[in-house]
């Protein structure tokens, strides 16, 4: 029995349907791995991104949140007597009655804010000495809102360090980082009140270490090893905290290097490993000892070390030994290059003298130096800096930076002139050319020539004859006395 055309004809149109439906589910599957290909190439990249970043931020937020609780806002307040006079009364009447006699002083507070950084539950805090300096009252305001009458336990004028005390014994401790161990490039965070503005958080990168010659010397800053840092520090921020990635303290923000008194990208911190061991010492014994070497020491340039035949510029170059201190009692000499100290290597006059600082009066210390291209070992027996910096003669001193090009007239010393300033030998500068590489240098008029080359200048053909035996382009050193200090310059004979 034959099938009708109406059956085949509908057969067929359903062949077709479902061909077209199986079809259509194809191309659609199709379309789907497409497009989850295209997601498995690009979303989790993104993602991944996205995630590094949050990652990243949650980081410094964890930071944040663990260190805030230990960095206090401290506000100091101390009287300053300010004289009043009789501003009604007219300056002529002085010459019948007598000057204006000045009337009673009164007191007039005045208030001053800064940082400080909690470093043990019992109450000892870190902060700098200007923050607190002739405060007759102190209060500590933690996060939390608790507040703290502080006891003065110590200052160090010279590193600008202070530690101070509050009567608790469950604050919030922020740990000791290994700050010799931080790294120009890594990641840091400054924790203060900069303003007065309580608790704020910056971050940014350690851009230098060992930063010294870079703010005002005297009695605050002497002491400079500082770390150099982009983190925002402001006027508030003093005493406050530079940590590390790990929350650990690895500074104590101190100053800024501005133009302006604000923020403009350099700050400064003292690193911890200084910070902490003058405070152990000011909770010990109340006051700083410092050994004293008894010497002027400058670091080496470029001419300086090539007159003296020698590799590089590390080291420093003794420049004058005081005729009392303890490098008299040895066989250190003016022009010796320091080269280590007990072993380790010294890389500048200011690592030196913070070194000799470090160590406790009455050490004998060992020495390397070079004289004569050779190294003399040296062993003096550290005596102790005096507390006034005038009576110093200087494990602490440096001689004024050395500068000199040649375009000087030089005179002999008259014998009037030799016993007002004591002076044995040596030839004055009577006259520096404008522009010349002396005044360029920073060479004066009336700076002593004592030595060239380690010669001694006795007059001025003396000098001249030394000068003569070097030709163009040749490094040569001055020891120059100006004043009571002597210091080298190093020259490179123009042509």
């Amino acid at each position: 029995m034959s099938e009708s055309p109406r059956f085949n004809k509908l057969a067929i149109f359903g062949l077709l349907f479902v061909g077209m439906v199986l079809g259509g589910l194809f191309v659609s599957n199709l379309n789907l791995f497409s497009d989850a290909r295209t997601e498995r190439s690009f979303v989790p990249t993104l993602g991944a991104d996205a995630r590094s970043l949050q990652e990243f931020s949650e980081v410094f937020a964890g930071i944040a949140e663990k260190v805030k609780p230990s960095v206090v806002l401290i506000q100091s307040k101390k009287s300053v007597r300010v004289s009043r006079q009789d501003t009604r009364r007219n300056p002529l009447f002085d010459e019948f009655f007598g000057p204006v006699v000045p009337m009673p002083q009164d007191p007039r507070p005045e208030q001053g804010l800064g940082s400080g950084v909690i470093v043990s539950k019992d109450g000892y805090i870190l902060t700098n000495n200007h923050v607190i300096d002739g405060a007759d009252d102190i209060t500590v305001s933690l996060p939390d809102k608790r507040k703290f009458k502080a006891e003065l336990i110590g200052t160090d004028p010279r590193t600008d360090i202070a530690v101070i005390k509050v009567k608790s014994d469950a604050l919030p401790v922020l740990p000791f980082g290994n700050s010799d161990k931080l790294r120009v490039g890594e990641w840091v965070m400054a924790v203060g009140n900069p303003f007065g503005l309580e608790h704020t958080v910056t971050a940014g990168i350690v851009s230098a270490k060992g930063r010294g010659d870079v703010l005002e010397t005297g009695g605050r800053y002497y002491y400079q090893d500082f770390i150099q840092t982009d983190a925002a520090i402001n006027p508030g921020n003093s005493g406050g905290a530079l940590v590390d990635l790990d929350g650990n303290l690895m500074g104590i923000n101190t100053a800024i290097f501005s133009r302006t008194g604000g923020y403009q990208g350099i700050g400064f911190a003292i690193p911890a490993n200084m910070a902490r061991d003058i405070m152990t010492r000011l909770i010990k014994d109340g006051k700083i000892t410092r050994g004293y070497l008894g010497v002027l020491i400058q670091s080496l340039d470029e001419e300086i070390a090539t007159s003296m035949g020698l590799p590089n510029n590390k080291g420093a170059v003794v420049t004058e030994i005081s005729k009392d201190g303890p490098a008299a009692k040895s066989n250190l000499k003016t022009g010796d290059v320091v080269t280590s100290l007990n072993g380790k290597p010294v890389q500048d006059s200011d690592d030196l003298r913070n070194r000799i600082a470090s160590i406790a009066p009455g050490t004998e210390i060992a020495l390397d130096v070079l004289r004569n291209g050779k190294t003399v070992k040296v062993a003096v027996e550290l005596g102790q800096l005096p507390d006034d910096p005038n009576q110093v003669a200087a494990s602490e001193e440096k001689s004024p930076s050395p500068a000199s090009r040649l375009g000087i007239d030089v005179q002999d010393i008259t014998p009037d002139m030799a016993r007002q300033f004591n002076l044995e030998n040596g030839v004055i500068i009577a006259r520096v050319e404008p522009g010349s590489v002396s005044e360029d240098k920073g060479l004066r008029r009336g700076d002593v020539i004592r030595e060239v080359n380690g010669e001694n200048v006795s007059d001025v053909r003396g000098f001249v004859n030394i000068v003569r035996k070097f030709e163009a382009g040749r490094a040569i050193r001055f020891l120059i006395q100006r004043g009571q200090s002597q210091f080298l310059v190093g020259i490179r004979i123009p042509e």
